[in-house]
């Protein structure tokens, strides 16, 4: 079978060496700019160069569970030497943290010595081709138009875009039913300010997050002499924006210090703003009924949370493990549904449940929102998973708990809204 996967973030990549190991022929096609090599890459079509770094810059770094990682090990093990090699494990712990470029950089390399995969840089998604229908008033989509004009046909388009997927839009375009699609009524603001550590704390990692009244506060570093200190609202909270001014953001900081685990460092310049950061879901598969055979989307593409949690690279990987078992399954033109299957009944109620619970943070109102699927309903979603997706499955839901119990316990004894609201109104100075 020949798969073209678009996207060669993480998650694309993992679905690109998980399908070439079974022997299918793989095309990525990354949209991301090929630059002219720099004076520290030294390599020609490097895509880790100044904007990459800008944007390491803007991102949080990504985080791999621990059990995302015995399953890359497991179903991967160069790659997860690979892994271990770029990132900083936290300090006390087997999760592994590390800058989004480094762990794309790593990965494209894999990518590139791999048999069986083809890798076109610097191409992006124009729309979708068709074919025959296999379902009446169904689009099969049998590959892609380019933004350079190529056709690429293949038996199977998997959409690994992250959160700017343009999948809805292109189905829309063939005349697909709209595929289900539910946002946020607002989404989160994030500010971050990023610090130089001194020499003696550069070699740990910190993956930190603490949820107080109508504020998220994490701490975060891969390592390597940077780390950084993000403050997540409501997009929609106005009187929560001066703190994009660099001395209103360090006297909000302030209040939540004493409560977080204590760093030196010294600030660099200006404040990231990231505004309207959404989270999303998307289902591709109404009434037991693709919208479109031929078409799957995986990780950020599928649905979204707030990136803080750390929780989505893991789900992603666990997604594309889910991906190649439902292509093991079966004849190609059953995969969107097989799939389809499998992603709600072991990924969508963790996403439900952590969407829900953002809305709760948002409208301030604390505590937990639903609980997780009964322990039968859980042992028949992740039976026949096999041991290996099924412990990373379990993994996400328990560290998810412990993230709810976490927030509970922080609004309770953090500072409360209006001390925050009071030290932003004061006169600032520049810091």
């Amino acid at each position: 079978m020949h798969v073209v996967v678009c996207g060669a973030g993480p998650v694309g990549a993992v679905v690109a060496l998980l399908l070439a190991a079974e022997g299918h022929q793989v095309t990525v096609l990354d949209q991301r700019p090929v630059l002219p090599p720099s004076a520290d890459s030294g390599t020609v079509g490097q895509t880790s160069t100044a904007s990459d770094r800008l944007r390491a810059t803007e991102e949080p770094p990504l985080l791999l569970l621990s059990g995302a990682m015995r399953l890359v090990s497991r179903e991967l093990p160069d790659v997860a030497r690979r892994l271990a090699s770029v990132g900083t494990f936290v300090e006390g712990g087997t999760d592994l943290v590390a800058q989004r470029t480094v762990i794309s950089s790593a990965l494209s390399e894999e990518l590139s010595r791999t048999d069986g995969i083809r890798i076109e840089r610097g191409v992006g998604v124009a729309s979708l081709l068709t074919g025959t229908e296999r379902l009446p008033g169904r689009p099969h989509i049998q590959g892609v138009l380019t933004d350079t004009g190529q056709a690429v046909l293949a038996d199977l388009v998997v959409d690994a875009a992250g959160r700017g997927s343009q999948m809805v839009k292109w189905l829309s375009e063939l005349g697909a039913p709209r595929p289900l699609e539910e946002r946020q009524d607002t989404g989160f603001r994030l500010y971050t300010r990023h610090f130089a550590s001194p020499e003696t704390c550069t070699n740990h990692a910190i993956w930190s997050v603490r949820h107080f009244d109508s504020v998220s506060v994490a701490l975060l570093s891969a390592g390597r002499g940077l780390w950084s200190m993000t403050l997540s609202i409501s997009d929609d909270d106005l009187e929560l924006y001066p703190l994009s001014g660099p001395s209103a953001w360090s006297r909000a900081a302030e209040l939540y210090e004493p409560l977080l685990p204590r760093l030196s460092g010294k600030p660099l310049p200006g404040v990231w703003v990231t505004s309207r950061l959404e989270s999303c879901y998307r289902r591709f598969v109404l009434g037991g009924r693709p919208v479109a055979t031929g078409s799957v989307t995986v990780g950020d593409a599928w649905a979204a949370a707030n990136p803080l949690l750390g929780l989505g690279p893991s789900m992603g990987l666990l997604h594309a493990v889910l991906l190649r078992d439902a292509v093991r399954q079966g004849r190609p033109e059953e995969v969107v549904v097989r799939f389809d299957r499998l992603t709600e009944g072991v990924l969508a109620p963790l996403h439900q449940r952590i969407t829900d619970w953002e809305e709760q943070l948002q409208a301030r109102e604390g505590g937990s929102s639903g609980s997780l699927p009964s322990e039968a309903a859980a042992s028949e979603a992740l039976a026949g998973l096999g041991t290996r997706p099924a412990g990373l499955a379990r993994d996400l839901l328990a560290r998810f708990s412990t993230v709810e119990a976490d927030a509970v316990s922080s609004a309770l004894t953090g500072p409360c809204r209006a001390e925050l609201v009071e030290i932003l109104a004061r006169t600032s100075t520049s810091v």
